[in-house]
């Protein structure tokens, strides 16, 4: 029986929650010497994804990434910091910031399938479609 990539990540989770850094090491190894016995090598990275997403969620901890005219300050970023934690009752928030001019200014978000577009460029386009244009 050849297991899903959710049910791989589940069981590595499950293995490595209260383990030492040395012995998450050597549990990924077996994981690893286990996919290739397997042949499913291929899915390592899916895995690591899945895996990340449930540990992410265990530990109260929520991914956002910001996309900006400029790079953003660390004021900025606090605060935003600050507001995801308060909707998502996060622990710990880590961002990462994107740089695009096309925004024409004000930030996207994007904590993973839900997308908060704050954006002068999306205003721009409901205020054209409210226009009729």
């Amino acid at each position: 029986m050849r297991l899903s990539v959710n049910q791989y990540a589940k069981a590595l989770y499950a293995s490595v929650k209260d383990k030492s850094q040395g012995d998450i090491g050597l549990v990924v190894a077996n994981l690893l010497n286990l996919l290739r016995k397997n042949g499913q090598m291929k899915s390592a990275g899916k895995i690591i994804d899945n895996f990340s997403v449930i540990w992410n969620k265990e530990n109260g901890i929520v991914e956002a990434e910001i996309t900006s005219r400029e790079a953003l300050d660390k004021a900025s970023q606090d605060g935003i910091k600050e507001f995801i934690a308060g909707k998502y009752a996060a622990k710990e928030v880590i961002v990462s910031n994107i740089v695009d001019e096309d925004i024409r200014g004000g930030i996207i978000i994007r904590i993973g399938d839900e997308l908060i577009d704050a954006s002068v460029r999306r205003r721009l386009t409901d205020l054209g479609k409210s226009l009729g244009a």
